[in-house]
């Protein structure tokens, strides 16, 4: 008897559990334009996708439509389903995802894919539970929205960013595609790690993260702000980073940068790197990269720069500006143009200069140290303290702040210009010993 019962309760207790464990719908997009996501008609089967104790949702949105015509889809209230794929095509269209209440309604998902899109879809004053992926070949445009979870932009991607918008808590975006940010008042945060891969393009926006890391492939872009901001980790470039269309400014708040990728400005344009706060051991930015500085441009490094082995700095006209430049041993540097700061060649440095050069600071050159200066004619408004090698190729250095030289300076021709043409006509006869004369040993007697 005991067991009859047993066994009937067993039963009846797995009865009670099939029905309590809710059921998996896959629910489909029927509706048309501008139409709410709340109206059971708009789906196959019609209920309106929102999980509960009885039921969850799995939505696909998919269509191809012809003529620009968009579908938009309108939340009333915040919803929670398992995952959204979205999968609209056609010639310009566009999936609209956005709110018709008064302030952002939420979109939870329970699901690790959240929203999967692999069409167009463009989603705004929204607010996102769960991860975003944008696949390959698809776009996204997201505007004005808080979402907690991460971003993927696959490869082949194109992802859009327009207003303010932010990762709220420790979620992470990862740019393999090509990343857009145009416009003034763009912003994007977030607490979590900014990894780029692929190509991120700035206009006049503010792109901040806790960490970012522009990777060996990555591109970053443009004209605006790049930052880690309050506890923010380093930034970490290996990619290239370029100011171009005006003025990018890179600043972290308590780390320096490590750039052993590019650092860029183009022509005319300003890259500027600030260390907001730098503790005591941080206030150097180290270059085990490539600085390059084109003609009319800027790079400016408000603190000191460290241009370590196998460093690399290319000055191509442009203006190159920190508080101490230090050339250490089997590092490059070579150019023409504006360096402002003091500088300093350690033992067994070399600073190859080759062309016009206006040094606005000191210059020590080190034991065993080179500055070379060919075909140009190099001003120093500092002080200049030579222990090392002073290697005059065609070149001339003006030491107008005063000069010290505990080392030996070498003169030679160079292959453009000779040291002995005195009258720079491009030959070298009798006439430039009579302006040499004429300049420095007639007026030295009055």
């Amino acid at each position: 008897m005991f067991r009859k019962v047993l066994i009937l309760t067993v039963i009846v207790l797995a009865f009670s559990a099939c029905e309590a464990r809710a059921d998996i719908i896959d629910c489909n997009w029927v509706g048309g334009a501008d139409v709410a996501w709340e109206e059971a008609a708009n789906w196959n089967p019609a209920i309106v996708p929102h999980n509960n104790e009885t039921n969850t949702f799995n939505v696909t949105i998919a269509a191809v439509i012809t003529d620009g015509n968009n579908i938009d889809i309108r939340l009333e209230e915040s919803h929670t389903i398992n995952r959204m794929d979205c999968n609209v095509t056609g010639d310009d269209v566009e999936l609209d995802f956005g709110s018709w209440a008064s302030g952002n309604v939420e979109l939870a998902f329970t699901d690790a894919n959240g929203i999967m899109n692999y069409g167009r879809l463009d989603f705004g004053q929204i607010d996102i539970a769960g991860n975003i992926t944008n696949a390959s070949g698809a776009y996204l445009c997201i505007e004005d929205s808080d979402i907690s979870g991460n971003i993927f932009n696959q490869a082949n991607a194109k992802l859009e960013l327009e207003g303010d918008v932010q990762l709220e808590g420790d979620f992470d975006l990862e740019n393999a595609g090509t990343m857009w940010m145009w416009g003034p008042g763009v912003q994007f945060y977030t607490d979590g790690t900014l990894s780029n891969t692929g190509q991120i393009n700035l206009a006049a926006a503010d792109c901040g993260a806790n960490k970012i890391i522009n990777n060996s492939s990555g591109v970053i872009r443009g004209w605006g702000n790049i930052c880690t901001e309050d506890e923010g980790e380093l930034l970490q470039n290996e990619g290239l980073i370029s100011a171009s269309g005006g003025v990018l400014l890179i600043d972290t708040a308590n780390n320096a940068i490590v750039n052993s990728g590019i650092l860029r400005s183009e022509p005319g344009c300003f890259l500027h790197v600030k260390v907001l706060f730098p503790g005591p051991s941080q206030a150097d930015v180290n270059n085990m990269g490539k600085i390059e500085v084109k003609s009319g441009g800027c790079v400016t490094f408000y603190c000191n720069l460290l241009n370590q082995a196998n460093g690399e700095i290319e000055l191509l006209g442009g203006t190159l500006a920190a508080t101490t430049i230090t050339q250490t041993a089997d590092a490059n540097f070579a150019g023409f143009g504006t360096i402002t700061g003091d500088v300093v060649i350690e033992p067994n440095g070399l600073i190859q200069l080759t062309g016009p050069t206006n040094i606005v600071g000191d210059m020590q050159i080190g034991t065993g140290a080179t500055l070379e200066i060919s075909d140009g004619t190099t001003l120093i408004t500092g002080y200049t303290t030579n222990n090392g090698t002073i290697h005059m190729k065609g070149g001339r250095i003006i030491p107008q702040g005063g000069f010290t030289n505990n080392g030996n300076i070498i003169w030679e021709p160079g292959p453009y210009n000779n040291i002995a043409d005195f009258n720079l006509d491009g030959q070298v006869n009798f006439k430039d010993f009579a302006d040499f004369a004429d300049t420095w040993l007639w007026q030295a007697q009055l």
